[in-house]
């Protein structure tokens, strides 16, 4: 192919030659060493938050897997609609290993618009919105939101604030909305710090507390809480693209503790775990992903009515529809609520079209996914075991958004002691897991 290609372009051909050869090369499994990395289409983020996801080293031979690695950790930087990676062959018979990155839609202008929250339905949200606040990767958000729910608040996030890894997090603000089952409005304020570190690759932890006060009121009754809670998190992650991962695991433990400050005996300790796998079970094409996951939710101390949890939301056992007032009042769906509960998924998720960037900078895609969801809630842990679970299963699809990583709309069906109910349709944001 080669030679064809001089007898017809002499002295082109002759100019291009140790291009042509390296390529050839290339192609037949060389693996030239790499001379130097190079990052293109970052016209704002800076150089050095791209260099610090790299791990590939120079004066080694290209090995596809590590810029593969490396690729995926800039995607999981949540700020590009699409990464790339390349060789670029050179005379002296190395080569540049080079990284193209579209960036996403960072900042919205201070503006308004309509969202829909599946517990308290639409409201009118307004704000402003970085997020690669000074090309840093650094999140700031400032903004609030009227209607179903009323809001206002600040957040500030950045993920090497303290060095290689070390995350603060810091957020302040107010929600006031009506409960979804209880006869009861809801006010509250709180102030959240969060430091986070990992260990490695894999091993990712975070400490903090929040500052929390909260009121539960209606005509007839006003309860208020004030309480200083101290959390932690530590997960073990290999997950090769967060937003949606084709391959590893991520086993998650939570401790958040409220201690009371008015009333001073209120004492609440939740421990949450979570456990998932993801694995592609085709090897070519549009990918078709097994992700499995299972919760254990638990609680120690004051279990007021006000801290129930309920399941048929779009992050529990999917398929019911959402419990109001007359529902809970009424008894006849008591199996739905409580303080601990166990609950699974599988889902069968297929890519429809792959997420890739727009001529504007934003990302597109669709995929489409089969979910069975199956789960136990009850007031004690005792009498959770001997319950009868509720299952949920249907179908959805799965658009990517900027900022948001994915939006989620599901349909499923109810089904619990040899019944099935009439479906119910969910909306969400970023994977359930």
């Amino acid at each position: 192919m080669i030679l064809s290609y001089f007898k017809r372009r002499p002295f082109t051909g002759l100019f291009l030659l140790p291009i042509l050869v390296a390529t050839n090369l290339l192609g037949n499994g060389f693996t030239p060493p790499i001379s130097s990395i190079e990052f293109y289409g970052n016209t704002k983020t800076l150089d050095y938050i791209l260099e610090r996801e790299i791990q590939h080293p120079l004066n080694m031979g290209l090995d596809s897997a590590l810029a593969e690695s490396d690729r995926n950790r800039l995607e999981n930087l949540g700020i590009f609609s699409e990464v790339t990676w390349s060789s670029i062959p050179l005379e002296n018979q190395s080569a540049i290993l080079q990284f193209t990155v579209v960036e996403s839609i960072q900042k919205t202008p201070p503006g308004a618009l309509p969202t829909y929250d599946e517990e308290t339905g639409w409201s009118l949200m307004g704000g402003w919105i970085i997020q690669n606040f000074r090309g840093r990767n650094q999140k700031v958000q400032l903004g609030g939101s009227f209607g179903g729910k009323d809001t206002y608040g600040i957040n500030f996030v950045d993920p090497w604030m303290f060095g290689n890894h070390v995350s603060l997090s810091l957020s302040s603000g107010r929600s006031l909305f009506h409960h979804s089952f209880l006869n009861r409005e809801l006010d509250v304020r709180s102030l959240e710090l969060n430091m986070g570190r990992w260990f490695g690759e894999s091993v990712k932890s975070s400490v903090g507390f929040e500052l929390e006060k909260k009121s539960f009121a209606n005509k007839t009754i006003s309860d208020s809480y004030f309480y200083f809670s101290p959390q932690m998190s530590i997960n073990y992650d290999t997950r090769d693209v967060y937003w949606n991962p084709e391959k590893g695991i991520l086993i998650s433990h939570s401790f958040y503790s409220m201690n009371g400050i008015d009333p001073s005996d209120q004492h609440l300790l939740k421990w949450r775990q979570s456990y998932s796998m993801y694995i592609k079970l085709n090897k070519t094409g549009k990918k078709l992903v097994l992700a499995l996951n299972g919760t254990i939710n638990r609680k120690w101390g004051d279990k007021k009515e006000v801290w129930l949890n309920y399941f048929g939301d779009s992050y529990t056992v999917r398929g019911w529809t959402l419990p109001d007032q007359e529902l809970y009042s009424s008894g006849q769906e008591s199996f739905r609520f409580g303080h601990e509960s166990v609950h699974g998924t599988v889902e069968l998720r297929r890519d429809i079209i792959p997420k890739h960037a727009t001529k504007i900078g934003t990302e597109f895609g669709l995929g489409v996914i089969a979910f069975l969801d199956v789960g136990l809630i009850d007031e004690d842990w005792i009498n959770l075991q001997n319950g009868s679970p509720m299952f949920g299963s249907g179908f959805g699809i799965r658009i990517p958004m900027p900022m948001v990583d994915v939006l989620r709309i599901d349909y499923g069906w109810g089904y619990r002691n040899g019944q099935w109910n009439s479906g119910a349709l969910h909306w969400g944001v970023q994977q359930k897991f």
